[in-house]
């Protein structure tokens, strides 16, 4: 598959096992720690979609969705968030996320939402 993907999550233990997935499923991950540090990698590097969580420090996950439609409304972007935090991933769609999955998951949804949003199969 080849897709290149940008994971953003304040959380390195969180980032080390998404991460490790996303590349069992053959995807190419780039992590970020931070809001500002995914878009400035999202301005420096070119994406086939962004995995996003919503609550980090400084710049949350919803300031960052907003940042990136204003520049790009195509990419695809799925939040990936706590399920206390649901309201906050409604939002985000309501905002221009293709999607979200609620943490803690299990493989096989975010294998299905992702499946969805690429429109690929696994």
């Amino acid at each position: 598959m080849g897709l290149k993907v940008l994971l953003v999550d304040d959380e390195a233990d969180i980032v080390e096992v998404i991460q490790d997935r996303l590349e069992t499923y053959g995807f190419t991950v780039v992590t970020a720690g931070t809001g500002r540090e995914a878009l400035h990698k999202l301005s420096s590097e070119i994406f086939d979609g962004v995995f996003l969580d919503v609550r980090m420090p400084e710049m949350g996950g919803i300031e960052v969705l907003e940042a990136i439609r204003k520049t790009d409304r195509k990419i695809p972007v799925i939040i990936i968030t706590s399920s206390s935090s649901r309201e906050a991933a409604i939002e985000a769609i309501a905002k221009g996320a293709n999607d979200y999955v609620l943490k803690p998951f299990e493989w096989e949804e975010l294998k299905g939402k992702i499946e969805k949003v690429y429109a690929i199969t696994f």
